[in-house]
């Protein structure tokens, strides 16, 4: 158990540091500027996609909810997109357009978190269908 979870707290951090440094990379080196907080939106992508999996390896223990666990995770993405809007509402809700540099600094990072939690849930899944 604590294997497993070293493992997620591990591969979510290894991603955030992979994403941010990359991104800052690019960043700069092209001269563009975000009118947001990278380090705050990629964080939020991280700590969220992580809490899910840690919640869901512990609902995978309790007998009652191992058949309900895929219904469980659906709303996950709807809760998190509010999440995200509450927290991020003055700093990236309040900009009228956002360029084509700011969403793709807001998408690749979200979908990449959150094929790293998918990985993750498929298989606390598929573990307790066996």
């Amino acid at each position: 158990m604590i294997k497993t979870l070293l493992l997620y707290i591990i591969s979510f951090m290894v991603l955030f540091l992979a994403i941010h440094l990359s991104q800052d990379s690019i960043l700069n080196h092209f001269n563009i500027s975000v009118r947001y907080s990278l380090w705050d939106t990629n964080l939020f992508f991280a700590i969220s996609s992580l809490v899910i999996c840690i919640h869901f390896k512990f609902f995978s223990f309790i007998k009652s909810l191992q058949p309900q666990l895929g219904f469980i995770y659906l709303p996950t993405l709807f809760i998190k997109g509010i999440l995200f809007f509450i927290m991020f509402q003055s700093s990236v809700f309040n900009l009228d357009v956002l360029t084509t540099a700011e969403r793709l600094n807001l998408l690749t990072p979200l979908i990449l978190f959150l094929g790293l939690e998918v990985f993750f849930i498929v298989k606390i899944i598929t573990k307790n269908e066996v």
